[in-house]
């Protein structure tokens, strides 16, 4: 408890898992570890780093303070050298720009323990205030001179050479100089496994300064704002409020008061407001404020920003807590000012990274979309070519040129269905066309919020066409005035409200941004199935991760499911990160064997053998005979049941032959039975648990990857027993699986087979960790199908419940094992 401050008294396995995250960070390397549910793997990973950072921040300041003292004696040293006098200037010189460089570290230290104190004083300073750049418009008259939105910026040249005083977002800087301080990035997958993180945290006695990142969409306090509901649109919303003088509802307020309002360089939205950002971020450094929802609450009495003043903490923020795009994603990582070198990156629930680095760097673009881009390009560059720079307006031609290529091709009787970027390129012709700059212009002239606000424009303009009333008769006339006057007794509205939506050149920057990746490590997937579109897929996660990887200190990756591993640590040395830089360690489980019975069923209940496949899930042998062993295994269970199938379509099929032979009926009559659907919610859940904790007991029957079988509590009652039914492997029918799968058979030995089954066994696996949550929690554990038992597939069990499987047992002794499994807990 003394080595890492545990405020409980830990387990061994929590103590060789601390230690192992210590000797990873510091050795400088990539930690994976396994550390199933239920162990304290969260509080373990916090007091490891905490206490590491700790120790860190005090060698350094030691360190510090001993070079100091040492090179002021080498200088004096000097001085009273005997050597010629050239030498001793010149020693004297990189002596003293060592010093130099001491001092300004000491320096910086300094300047962050000040700029606490400060915080929790609630000091705002001024010279922290930020400050909005200068335009040309800021001294215009609302009333008098309205600004085209739409209209295309004067200030981008092509090269990418921006005039001085040209508006960018990203350029953005503050006036103080930003001070870091160590820090330790924590991600993870949702806001609320975040929250549940500071939970943890304030249970022991570290009390780091934290932080936790969130999008706009998360903490914006402005409704004008989050009405929009559209993470891309609520961001443009924000960067207009900001530019423009005041907001939509303060012009109607002061228009209404009949009040003449100048722009100015002031906050335009109400909530960017320098001195109460600064404020909250006091609130932030001072530990007043540790999750969003406490950061918004404040921000919202208080009118100040709590997305901008999360960002501007960040520098002096000890622990970072965000989701996994903030920090996986090139540009999103930019945006956020997220400096990893030094660091150390936490990554929760690492089994995920993979598949999160190929979502994020894949897009998609439909024929629709493209069919209304190219419209609204052709009119934009109609009504606006003559205020286009000669360049500027070549890369708009080449953007009209690209989207008509692309919509022509979909809608053309191509059989491709798989392209390279290169053949993407040979397919529509457009080789000369630089992608590159073109991504480059679209993101720097603010193009998409530009085509947003001309695409709502186009959208006014067709309701316009649309209600347009054509020339009446006098007939015409009256019976068009007794229906209006109809209709106004009836109370009915007139207008339909429109609804948000986003300009397609959404999509297409996007599918642009992808392309820009590098040729080999992505496929173009034509689907012309309903309405046809593009989808760009990642292949390589690798070079992704290695540059997250390679910029930090040390990473840990943790999860209470990382096994199979294989393939990620295969990923890893194509990222350039060698085996020698890679630590492994997988927890055992805190319970003892007594705690858990785990058999593999080959064979069910009538004694045939059990192979849940392609070919045999919809025979009715198969399913009569898995109906019966269910039936007669879940009426020895006690609590609650969670039984996972691998579908929801496999689902429907085995509760409808259920209900068939009336084997439902009869398990009714035991245990109330609960089913997950697709739209699945809480209360389903609710109702289980009621039920679970009853003398009766309930049954779920859930799906192996849906959303009862990862981040789900199914502890003590509601969880004594978990079946898991056959083995989930997906589809290699399609195409994207087959793409992977061949990709990686090309970069590695059998890499194809192995992408194919981590995918099943991991979900596998997260399935089964939904039962035994804690210490003192027991529950029997069943794996419905023989492969189970075959060593290939034993092996890539989490290793706390493979080591523990028993295989090759009868239905009948089984039984027997379960009657006594329960009657030897019940004692307890």
């Amino acid at each position: 408890m003394e080595e890492f401050s545990f405020p409980f008294k830990p387990y061994d396995i929590q103590l060789q898992l601390m230690r192992e995250i210590r000797d990873c960070l510091e050795q400088r390397k990539v930690g994976i570890f396994e550390s199933p549910t239920g162990t304290g793997k969260s509080l373990s990973v916090l007091c490891s780093t905490m206490t590491w950072l700790e120790d860190e921040e005090k060698r350094i300041e030691n360190e510090l303070f001993s070079k100091l003292k040492e090179i002021r004696e080498k200088i004096k040293e000097t001085e009273k050298s005997a050597d010629d006098w050239e030498t001793v200037i010149r020693k004297k010189i990189d002596a003293e720009k060592e010093e130099t460089e001491i001092l300004d570290a000491i320096e910086k230290r300094e300047r962050i323990t000040k700029r606490i104190d400060q915080a929790k004083k609630g000091i705002v300073d001024v010279t922290r205030k930020r400050k909005a750049p200068a335009r040309d418009y800021d001294l215009a008259l609302v009333e008098d001179e309205p600004i085209d939105e739409a209209a295309p910026s004067n200030d981008y040249y092509s090269d990418g050479e921006n005039e001085p005083g040209s508006l960018n977002e990203h350029d953005e800087r503050e006036e103080e100089e930003k001070i870091d301080c160590l820090k330790i990035y924590y991600a993870s997958r949702t806001h609320s496994q975040l929250d549940q993180l500071i939970e943890e945290l304030e249970k022991t006695r570290f009390r780091p300064r934290v932080v936790t990142c969130g999008s706009r969409g998360t903490l914006c306090v402005n409704s004008e704002v989050t009405k929009l509901k559209l993470n891309h649109l609520i961001n443009e919303k924000c960067m207009e409020l900001r530019k423009n003088g005041m907001s939509d509802q303060d012009k109607k307020q002061k228009t209404e008061e009949g009040v003449k309002k100048k722009r100015t360089c002031a906050t335009s939205c109400e909530f960017y407001n320098s001195t109460q950002i600064e404020d909250l971020v006091n609130g932030v450094l001072a530990n007043k404020f540790k999750t969003s929802l406490e950061l918004k609450n404040q921000g919202n009495s208080s009118q100040g920003c709590p997305y901008f003043a999360t960002r501007k903490a960040i520098p002096q923020c000890q622990l970072i807590l965000l989701p996994y795009q903030v920090l996986l994603h090139e540009g999103t990582r930019n945006a956020w000012g997220i400096n990893l070198k030094d660091n150390v990156i936490i990554l929760d629930e690492a089994h995920n990274v993979l598949s999160t680095i190929n979502s994020l760097y894949s897009a998609e673009i439909s024929a629709k979309s493209l069919t209304l881009a190219l419209k609204l390009i052709r009119e934009y560059n109609a009504k606006y070519k003559l205020r286009l720079k000669a360049k500027n307006l070549l890369y708009m031609k080449q953007l009209e040129q690209l989207t008509n290529k692309m919509n022509i091709f979909l809608n053309s009787e191509s059989k491709e269905d798989v392209m390279t970027m290169a053949q993407l390129s040979r397919n529509l012709n457009i080789l000369g066309i630089n992608l590159f700059k073109l991504a480059s212009y679209i993101e720097k002239t603010d193009l998409c919020k530009k085509f947003h606000g001309f695409y709502t424009q186009y959208q006014r303009n067709e309701i316009k066409k649309e209600n347009e009333k054509p020339k009446l008769t006098g007939i015409q006339k009256l019976m068009a005035k007794k229906e209006n006057a109809d209709s106004e007794k009836s109370g009915e509205p007139e207008t339909v409200p429109q609804k948000t939506v986003s300009s397609p050149l959404f999509s297409l920057k996007s599918f642009i941004d992808a392309l820009t990746n590098k040729c080999e490590d992505g496929r173009i997937i034509v689907d012309k199935s309903g309405d046809p579109k593009f989808r760009y897929i990642l292949l390589n996660p690798a070079d992704r991760l290695a540059e997250v990887l390679n910029s930090c200190r040390a990473t840990v990756l943790v999860g209470g499911t990382m096994e199979p591993a294989q393939l990620l640590v295969e990923t890893l040395s194509r990222g350039s990160i060698g085996s020698d830089s890679i630590r492994r360690f997988s927890c055992s489980h805190v319970i003892n064997d007594s705690q858990l019975l785990a058999v593999t069923i080959n064979k069910t209940i009538d004694g045939k053998p059990f192979r849940l496949t392609y070919q045999t899930r919809n025979l009715p042998e198969t399913l009569i005979s898995l109906s019966k062993s269910i039936r007669d295994l879940t009426q020895h269970l006690p609590n609650g049941v969670v039984i996972f199938v691998p579908s929801y379509e496999f689902l429907s099929v085995l509760k409808e032959k259920m209900t068939e032979g009336k084997i439902l009926e009869e398990i009714e009559k035991k245990k109330s039975v609960f089913t997950e659907t697709r739209q699945s919610t809480s209360d389903v859940f609710k109702r289980f648990s009621e039920a679970a904790k009853t003398p009766k007991g309930a049954i779920f029957f859930a799906v192996i990857g849906g959303k009862m079988s990862e981040g789900i509590n199914f502890s003590d009652e509601l969880g004594r027993a978990v079946i898991v039914i056959g083995l989930p492997f997906p589809n290699k029918t399609s195409i994207e699986l087959r793409e992977r799968m061949r990709y990686l058979d090309s970069q590695m030995p059998n890499g194809g087979n192995m992408l194919y089954e981590s995918l099943c066994m991991h979900a596998v696996n997260q399935s089964i960790g939904r039962a035994i949550r804690h210490r003192n929690d027991y529950a029997a554990v069943y794996l419905f199908d023989e492969r189970f038992a075959q060593d290939a597939i034993k092996s890539k069990l989490s290793s706390w419940i493979g080591n523990r499987t028993q295989t090759n047992l009868g239905f009948t002794e089984i039984i027997q094992k379960t009657q006594s499994f329960f009657k030897a807990n019940a004692k307890k």
